[in-house]
């Protein structure tokens, strides 16, 4: 159990001078001849228990100050809608990304290597998944299926569409699966290994819309040099997106260097919304209010019956 605010529990302070003003009242004497005839007569029930109606007083003012404090219990593993983050995965299957020597094998089994170990490391975050070539296929919206997810990525495979490289199509639709998320955090993760090329949504126009629906854009590129001696992707574009939209250019010419790539973008995100603060709580204060309002009810009860000064 914890407090909402901690402070307020020295409110529990103030019963001690409430005991210590109830008890010097009950004390107040009377004076007598001689008390000599009474001290053999025992003291009856009521009589003991008048020096204890005080405490049912202090015990409601605790009560009280605890809830004030706010006493609640964290459910840990407990998800809140609104809050978290949602990933889309866009990833160019192009023919290109079948290209050899990359770290032993294709571009595309050292990318999809990759990204099963980022599923993998994934705890909370739901994860879409977006294919393109000279067009995109959504394979899977925002899941926490991780399992489902990971069978998909394994099977990915060049040729599911017309070849081609469509980065503002491939875009385009990652940002229409996390349209109407509610999340904290909303990112793409796309990444090429080649240049735009489709005549479908130009990437500066999907970059736009990604702004207007403030999501980030991580872009990544496969990068290896050509004949000419430059690389293949368009680095100066994917720069210019991940500008743009508040998230950051990475390339990769190695399978390495691709899963650090992965890594960071996933730190960077966890740290942006700080995942430990996404709890839910069960809140005690009204149990304790309850209790404060009973004793106080027993105290009025007792002190006008059984247990006041002079009864009838």
């Amino acid at each position: 159990m914890e407090f909402a605010t901690p402070a307020a529990l020295a409110l529990a302070a103030l019963a001690l001078p409430v005991f210590l003003l109830a008890r010097t009242r009950s004390r107040r004497l009377v004076r007598v001849p001689s008390a000599a005839p009474l001290m053999g007569v025992p003291r009856s029930l009521r009589l003991k228990m008048l020096p204890f109606l005080p405490l049912l007083r202090v015990l409601a003012l605790a009560a009280l100050a605890v809830t004030v404090a706010g006493p609640r219990v964290g459910d840990a593993n407990a998800v809140v809608p609104s809050q978290g983050v949602d990933i889309a995965l866009s990833v160019d299957i192009s023919s290109s990304m079948n290209t050899s020597g990359f770290g032993g094998g294709t571009r595309l089994e050292a990318t999809k290597k990759v990204i099963r170990d980022f599923i993998k490391g994934r705890e909370s975050d739901r994860i879409g998944l977006v294919v393109f070539q000279r067009d995109a296929l959504p394979l899977s919206p925002p899941s926490l299926d991780y399992q489902a997810l990971d069978q998909m990525v394994s099977q990915l495979a060049s040729g599911l569409l017309s070849d081609g490289t469509g980065i503002g199509v491939g875009l385009g639709s990652a940002l229409n699966m996390l349209r109407d998320s509610t999340a904290a955090s909303r990112i793409v993760i796309l990444l090429t290994d080649g240049e735009h090329n489709a005549d479908s949504i130009s990437p500066e126009d999907a970059a736009q819309l990604a702004v207007a629906l403030k999501i980030r854009v991580y872009t990544i590129g496969v990068v290896s040099t050509n004949s000419t001696g430059r690389p293949d992707v368009d680095e100066k574009l994917l720069q210019s997106i991940a500008d743009r939209t508040g998230g950051k250019y990475f390339k990769a010419n190695n399978p390495q260097a691709l899963a650090d790539v992965y890594s960071e973008i996933g730190k960077l995100e966890t740290s942006r919304v700080g995942r430990e603060r996404f709890e839910r709580f069960t809140q005690l204060g009204p149990w304790f209010a309850a209790a404060a309002a009973v004793l106080l009810a027993a105290d009025l009860a007792l002190r006008g019956s059984w247990l006041r000064r002079n009864p009838a």
